[in-house]
């Protein structure tokens, strides 16, 4: 009988798993990362347990539901195309320590009770199943109805951000579920088309109305004046936006003065938005920590409204698109208030002679930007 090979032997065979993950945890570029878990069976399993964030595609051809398990110390997980609440469940069981969820749902047909793919079953499970879960992200029209909602919200103790995109079955219900929480710090509702007064009075008499500090609403189309001169009461509220479409609009200088009361607005954005002078000059007098002001499309504002911000202290970065402010109504304001680094207008505005650099101080140069419309960036 002949002699056996040796086996070949080399430094990375007598490395343990924990010595093993250090070196793993140096590989940043994710083909590298896939070479490593490639080279044997430890190194495939100490690649997945050094992961803390993946991207799940259950669309993408051969993938396999088992492959969440393989990465069990995942913080951060992105999830296109899920389609059943067991699918949560799985995800729920195999990552415990997920701390941040996005999730899509891209089907037409309705599921659940509350005609939502991911069932409460299914988001209870979730958030029972991952205890620090502190951010959740869920896109499509038919992803999550009202009692969905409130089901996340019950089995969840951390949860400091939510976001809808694009969501028709949320509503009143589930405004009234969120406005219960006293952990949710920022609240996005982008595209949600029914989300109305009603719902905004629920934020701004619930518990949230504590902690919320950021809150954006894309597109309110049933959203009046009512609802909006309600989140004077949101006493923490640093961050707001609001944006309306065409027609839909019914904000106007009511709203607006009434957002002015929120003393601890940092930041403020009203796209198309049907304010005015008097809203700029409530905004100017009370809220005196607004550092960032973007009123692109609400053309009723005129030079005279934001000259009412010469003297602010705060006013860092200003947002002018689509207005019809004159360069001396600009040179005032930048000349009036010392703290202001930006001033966005439109490129157009280089075609007007009356808005040649020539004429512009030597610090108004610095501060006005020319930017095309759909490339703003304060």
């Amino acid at each position: 009988m002949g002699v056996q090979p040796k086996k070949k032997s080399g430094i990375f065979t007598t490395l343990s798993d924990d010595l093993l993950g250090q070196v793993v945890n140096k590989v940043k570029d994710k083909e590298d990362r896939k070479s490593f878990s490639e080279v044997c069976k430890q190194w495939f399993k100490v690649e997945g347990l050094d992961r803390s964030s993946l991207i799940l595609n259950f669309s993408k051809p051969g993938f396999s539901l088992p492959v969440p398990s393989r990465f069990p110390n995942l913080i951060s997980l992105a999830v296109w195309d899920c389609k059943t609440h067991t699918d949560l469940e799985f995800i729920a069981q195999n990552c415990p320590k997920l701390e941040s969820i996005m999730i899509e749902c891209r089907e037409e047909k309705q599921n659940g009770d509350d005609g939502g793919i991911l069932s409460p079953k299914g988001l209870r499970a979730l958030g029972e199943g991952c205890p620090r879960l502190s951010k959740v992200e869920i896109y499509g029209p038919n992803a999550v109805g009202d009692s969905g909602v409130a089901e996340l919200l019950h089995s969840t103790h951390n949860l400091e951000t939510l976001v809808f995109l694009n969501n028709q079955l949320i509503s009143v219900a589930a405004l009234r579920a969120i406005g219960s929480t006293s952990s949710i710090s920022s609240l996005e509702l982008m595209f949600c088309y029914n989300i109305t007064d009603e719902g905004l009075a629920f934020l701004a008499n619930g518990s949230i109305s504590k902690t919320l500090k950021e809150l954006i609403i894309e597109t309110g189309t049933k959203i009046t004046d009512a609802g909006v001169d309600l989140l004077r009461k949101m006493c923490s509220l640093e961050h707001l936006e609001l944006s309306c479409e065409g027609e839909s609009n019914k904000i106007t200088d009511i709203g607006g003065v009434g957002i002015s009361a929120i003393r601890t607005l940092k930041e403020l954005r009203l796209d198309n938005v049907d304010v005015s002078d008097p809203t700029m000059v409530a905004l100017a007098q009370n809220c005196r920590n607004l550092e960032t002001l973007d009123i692109g499309g609400c053309e009723k504002v005129t030079g005279a409204g934001i000259c009412a911000f010469c003297n602010h202290k705060c006013l860092k970065r200003l947002n002018l698109d689509k207005l019809k402010i004159s360069l001396s109504d600009v040179e005032r304001l930048v000349l009036g208030c010392p703290s202001l680094k930006s001033v966005v207008v439109e490129s157009r505005r280089r075609l007007d002679p009356t808005w040649s650099k020539k004429l512009m101080q030597d610090r108004t140069r610095k501060v006005v930007k020319f930017v095309e419309s759909y490339a703003l960036d304060m």
